[in-house]
């Protein structure tokens, strides 16, 4: 992974003695991934000087190349299979992610950084520790789609609105993406509000004929050209400024607070020298990830706050959510030989499980993005991925475990999610409206998915410190202000009350630059 010059000198600044420093820091970011460069891209262009903690290590170009070599030569000598072995060992978990090929040096090391599960409710939790994150990992999906009136207030009662007025984060929606520089059409859908795009697009030929094909076979289908873009780099915008300062391997361990119930800083871990150190700041952004968060919170533990920060609302670590996932593959005739999709590009089906309904009826649904792509063979590949909603519900949690250390010596998270029948019986509904559209777009299908992947396998996880009007039932206040820390902001998917079943990466933009927004009036104000 490549820096530009600006950001490669800010690591370069960031000595330990820095980054340990008693009196420099206006605001320190922990996570450097979608929400927290975000975070500190804005915070620093007004005007405040950041601290960025970031729990992996940047690896040099070199030491890149010779691991490569190494797993090259491993493999010539030992054989793929040993490799493989290796691999699986050490990476158990992240290897089963598609993107793991791609970059296997931006994912975890499952024995160094462990979690646990019940036997009987595996949870498939796929970690980045990098610059970026899981955002700039190859092969990420680039979608981004607004949550509407029903996503922000589900009708069906079956979980907490958002505190959030209708239309309230428009305005953060249209700043974000005007700087993702959106691709898309305007589509005028009332439960797919339009984004502001920078580039409208025209569907290929082969996207216009399967639109068609969808439109004809149900009236209430209504296929649209996918909203994407590629990530911005924030931290390099936050790093021209001059107020940036980045350490990269600093493992967050606990956020400090004050007998006033103000935020104080973070102690954290070096990786290198194994020491705790602690840099103090009036203002903290934590953005380490929904799960990486709520541990964070979790081991945030004082005399006030026994349970951790948040714990007092008797929320913390519950309601954990992941779309759930069916995938299909298959083989179609090509009509018009066309050069492969840019990364992100597909169709977008929303609320596919109503395409024979006029408008989504109250109950939670899924939608569906395709693919396809040209082959050498005269034919073309067909990926279909349906993404359903999981209910926010109580039982799904995490917990810090009470014997299990990672490799700095971290209580590591327990993990208990599974899927209800209600949402075993949506993944069915899944599966047969892939076999549905394999039918109409004249797809002979490879493979399909019968049941649905395992929780945590679409990497969209959501909750376990949901924001909300009452510190009796929510961790974070409607600006993603922790109730228990004043000046703490949680705005990654630990916040979400409810999940959508759209990605949540523009969500989760949006939440940040809304609560930096406040946070710098509180400091103005102030």
């Amino acid at each position: 992974m490549s820096f530009g010059p600006a950001l490669t000198a800010s690591l370069r600044a960031t000595t330990l003695e820095v980054a340990s420093s008693t009196t420099r820091y206006d605001a320190v970011v922990i996570g450097a991934g979608a929400a927290g460069g975000f975070a500190a891209q804005l915070l620093t262009e007004a005007g405040l000087c950041v601290l960025v903690l970031e729990a992996g290590l940047v690896r040099s170009p070199i030491g890149s190349l010779r691991r490569r070599l190494a797993r090259s030569l491993t493999g010539r000598v030992l054989g793929h299979a040993a490799l493989a072995a290796l691999d699986r060992r050490r990476h158990a978990i992240q290897t089963q992610c598609y993107a793991w090929p791609l970059a296997p040096d931006a994912f975890v090391d499952d024995l160094d950084c462990p979690y646990v599960t019940p036997p009987n409710h595996p949870f498939i939790w796929l970690r980045a520790r990098r610059l970026g994150g899981r955002w700039t990992i190859p092969g990420h999906g680039r979608q981004y789609y607004r949550f509407g009136p029903d996503d922000l207030a589900p009708p069906d009662g079956l979980s907490s609105p958002w505190p959030l007025q209708s239309g309230e984060l428009d305005h953060w929606y249209a700043s974000v993406e005007r700087r993702l520089k959106l691709l898309g059409r305007r589509d005028n859908l009332s439960w797919l509000p339009d984004s502001e795009l920078s580039v409208v697009i025209e569907p290929t030929v082969t996207e216009a004929a399967l639109q068609r094909s969808i439109s004809m076979r149900w009236s209430g289908a209504h296929p649209v050209l996918g909203r994407f873009a590629a990530p911005f780099d924030a931290l390099e915008a936050a790093a021209r400024t001059g107020r940036l300062l980045i350490r990269s391997g600093a493992i967050a361990r606990k956020i400090e607070v004050d007998k006033s119930g103000r935020v104080r800083g973070v102690i954290w871990i070096d990786q290198r020298t194994r020491r705790e150190e602690r840099s103090p700041a009036p203002l903290v952004f934590l953005c380490a990830s929904a799960l990486e968060s709520t541990r964070l919170l979790l081991l945030s533990q004082s005399p006030m706050g026994p349970g951790g920060l948040g714990a007092a609302s008797g929320v913390l670590g519950h309601f954990l959510m992941d779309h759930i996932w069916v995938l299909m593959h298959g083989r179609v005739p090509t009509l018009t030989p066309e050069p492969a999709p840019e990364a992100g590009r597909c169709l977008y089906l929303p609320r596919f499980d109503a395409r024979d309904l006029t408008v989504p009826g109250p109950n939670r649904g899924f939608g569906v993005q395709v693919i396809q792509e040209s082959a050498d063979d005269g034919s073309s590949h067909f990926l279909a991925v349906s993404f359903g909603e999981m209910l926010p519900r109580w039982e799904n949690r995490v917990t810090l475990d009470p014997w299990r250390r990672d490799a700095w010596g971290i209580p590591v998270l327990h993990i208990d999610c599974c899927y209800s029948e209600t949402e075993l019986s949506r993944a069915r509904q899944q599966v047969s409206a892939l076999r549905d559209l394999a039918e109409v777009a004249g797809v002979t299908i490879t493979h399909i998915d019968e049941m649905p992947a395992l929780p945590g396998s679409a990497i969209h996880e959501c909750g376990t410190a949901r924001m909300g009007n009452n510190p009796e039932n929510s961790v974070l206040d409607p600006h993603c202000e922790c109730w228990e820390a004043r000046g703490l902001f949680v705005t990654d998917a630990a916040s979400f009350p409810s999940q959508g079943t759209q990605n949540p990466v523009l969500t989760i933009l949006a939440l940040t630059a809304r609560a930096c927004d406040h946070a710098l009036r509180n400091v103005s104000a102030g």
